[in-house]
């Protein structure tokens, strides 16, 4: 041990002038060390405190958000002994004693950290099992930590069930994965399993103040918010981005080193791009676009943005209160918005965003991809919804229907002549269905616009042809029913010859009609192209 520990202070005196970055040199030892995980350390605090260790752990989240370190914790706290060497588990490892220092430094041979994707084999995974048979050399626990555990193979995780279910006691198994999906569900429920939360905006940037302050630095608070948005929930990526703040500016972080740096567009210039979007200024749109680009502004990011404000807008229309949440000079452009453009054309630019936005990020030249995207959209977000569209095509029919039902009105309103011997006049299949659905006569309605044909109508005679549905004696339930509401007498006839199509296939066909017209309309054919998945799933005609 003595020997190990000597080793270990040559190799650090020889590397004094080493630099470590700032995600190594301020990798949390400890539990209270860690941010945005207060679940997980609650939870495995409690399951210390009464001794009730899992034999496995799985650690699922994002990359860079704490799950190698976690394990490291983990197997510190299981193995300390304190600094008198009497110590039990515990949430607060010392950090002091051999196997702090030991598992910290990465060279302790009871906790066996494995790489799944250079050792997915089954005979990787035999070898585990077989020396997990024998007891640590000095610690309180074996561990075997596998990181992206989701690369092992499927004989490789059967070949570990057995082991898993019911390991040694001496042995603690403890997985780390980004896939957690692929992890079959036989080893899912043999482990404890703990999801490690992205860390939130407010808490990166109180974790990356502080650790300014302890390099000597300082930013403000603009700075730190993008980093901390651009980090996306991840410590490690936020550490690393904030490395290379301080090596891009010599120390002196300002706001707009920090954009150049990462290739983000200012607040009033994105503004002021998204008001020409909704303008349809074209040229300006374009000016502001390729302004942007040559100041460093990446195309892909760009989109982000634009969808983040559109985002914005849509909620402050679903509800004002929203607004509140906003920043005070982002809540002044977007009140302007709110006044430029009504919900449909926001949700319109948010679809084309969407499907632009994995455009641009699969282009090999995503500039032009973002100037088509934009053009596209000045283009079509001004168009008629689809439901407006359909209302306008189908105004003419709906004229046309208005003027022959007047037409029928001013007919019956003359005298009857003296040859006719029925007060009230049926001219067409129709005007019998909507003589019995005003009369509540619901069953006859419905044998009547899918079961019968019309073969002859004249005056108080009506000659059907009952198709299979009908009632076979549907032509004298027909007859009496119109007797008792016209007070008439009627002559209704069951044929056999074949009439006119029924109530409903007429319908259908007048839909089938209109909708290819709406298919075939320019418009149509633009937004359908436009829109990923949308399609045109029904046409209603009015009075049918």
């Amino acid at each position: 041990m003595e020997s190990l520990l000597f080793e270990q202070e040559e190799l650090n005196a020889g590397n004094d002038d080493h630099y470590l970055v700032l995600a190594r040199k301020y990798r949390p030892t400890t539990f209270s060390d860690m941010i945005g995980q207060d679940a997980l350390i609650k939870t495995f605090t409690n399951a210390a405190q009464s001794n009730r260790i899992a034999h496995a752990f799985l650690l699922t989240g994002i990359r860079g958000v704490g799950k190698t370190t976690t394990a490291r914790i983990i197997a510190r706290a299981l193995n300390c002994v304190g600094e008198d060497g009497k110590g039990a588990i515990t949430t607060n490892p010392c950090g002091k004693c051999y196997h702090c220092v030991a598992i910290a430094e990465d060279r302790h041979q009871d906790v066996i950290e494995i790489d799944a994707a250079s050792h997915t084999g089954v005979n990787d995974i035999r070898e585990i099992i077989e020396n997990a048979r024998y007891r640590p050399t000095s610690a309180r626990f074996k561990i075997y930590i596998i990181d992206e555990v989701h690369m092992l193979s499927n004989s490789a995780f059967n070949a570990l069930l057995k082991t898993l279910e019911e390991p040694p006691m001496h042995v603690k198994f403890v997985f780390a994965t980004t896939e957690i999906k692929k992890i079959p569900l036989t080893i899912l429920s043999r482990c404890q399993r703990f999801d490690l939360k992205r860390v939130g905006i407010d808490e990166l940037i109180k974790h990356f103040n502080s650790i300014l302050g302890k390099e000597g630095f300082k930013a403000d608070a603009d700075c730190l918010k993008m980093i901390a948005n651009a980090a996306n929930g991840s410590v490690r990526d936020g550490l690393s981005i904030l490395d290379q703040a301080i090596s891009h500016t010599g120390g002196n972080i300002t706001a707009a080193s920090v954009r150049e740096m990462l290739g983000l567009s200012s607040n009033e210039d994105l503004y002021a791009l998204y008001e020409n979007l909704l303008k349809n200024e074209v040229a300006s749109c374009l000016a502001k676009i390729g302004n942007l680009y040559s100041h460093g502004a990446d195309p892909l990011l760009i989109t982000h943005d634009l969808m983040t404000i559109t985002h914005s807008i849509a909620k402050a229309q679903a509800d004002r209160n929203c607004m509140e949440l906003l920043p005070e000079f982002d809540r002044g452009r977007v009140e302007n918005f709110l006044k430029l453009a009504d919900v449909s054309k926001i949700n319109r630019i948010w679809m084309m965003l969407l499907k632009g936005f994995e455009e641009v990020r699969s282009s090999p030249n995503p500039m032009p991809a973002l100037e088509m995207l934009l053009i596209r959209i000045m283009h079509l977000s001004n168009l008629p919804s689809p439901e407006d569209l359909i209302k306008k095509l189908k105004s003419k029919n709906d004229d046309s229907q208005a003027a022959s039902q007047k037409q029928q009105e001013n007919a019956a309103s003359q005298p009857e002549s003296s040859n006719q011997s029925h007060k009230m006049q049926l001219n067409s299949i129709e005007d019998v269905e909507k003589l019995l659905f005003e009369h509540d006569e619901m069953v006859m309605c419905h044998h009547l616009r899918g079961d019968v044909k019309l073969v002859k109508i004249e005056a108080g005679r009506i000659a059907l042809n009952l198709l299979e549905g009908a009632p076979k004696n549907f032509h004298i339930l027909l007859k009496e029913a119109l007797e008792r509401i016209t007070g008439d007498t009627w002559t209704v006839l069951s044929s056999t010859e074949d009439g006119d199509s029924t109530i409903a296939q007429k319908y259908k066909a007048a839909v089938d009609q209109q909708l290819e017209g709406v298919k075939e309309h320019q418009s149509v054919k633009q937004m359908l192209k436009a829109f990923t998945g949308l399609e045109i799933a029904d046409i209603k005609l009015q009075n049918n």
